[in-house]
């Protein structure tokens, strides 16, 4: 039987198994407890961030992910709005924290830069294009 009716599986964002399974344990950790110091919820939140990762998924897609995943669910929306932000916050944490490997963004080594590009002006005898006409005499 086909039905038009959306259902929880249309508001899941993932498309991998391991994904949707992380998704589900965390959702399951979260209705026990949104604390982070619940042992189920620091390891669904570990594990979720794992899968993403894993997918190759960068740290700010891994936060929207799990920011999305924590307004959709219904176990936050029973505690006060200040309350609810200070869950956020310390479950965002986590997953940073856990992304990074333990490391704190300040341990976090920079992106390596590229060398500066030196602007050379004019010919490439040269002379200074201001010094020449249009035709390329100077």
């Amino acid at each position: 039987m086909y039905s038009d009716a959306p259902s929880e599986r249309d508001h899941m964002t993932t498309s991998s198994d391991a994904r949707r399974e992380a998704e589900v344990a965390l959702a399951l950790a979260l209705d026990e407890s949104p604390h982070i110091t619940h042992p189920a919820t620091r390891v669904a939140v570990h594990a979720f961030v794992d899968a993403l990762a894993g997918e190759g998924l960068m740290p700010e897609a891994v936060v929207i992910a799990l920011k999305d995943l924590l307004l959709r669910n219904p176990s936050m929306h029973r505690f006060e709005p200040e309350t609810r932000v200070e869950l956020r916050t310390a479950l965002i944490s986590e997953c940073i924290t856990h992304y990074f490997g333990g490391q704190t963004l300040e341990e976090v080594p920079p992106p390596p830069t590229r060398p500066k590009l030196k602007i050379i002006r004019g010919g490439f005898d040269g002379r200074n294009s201001a010094d020449q006409t249009p035709d390329g005499r100077a």
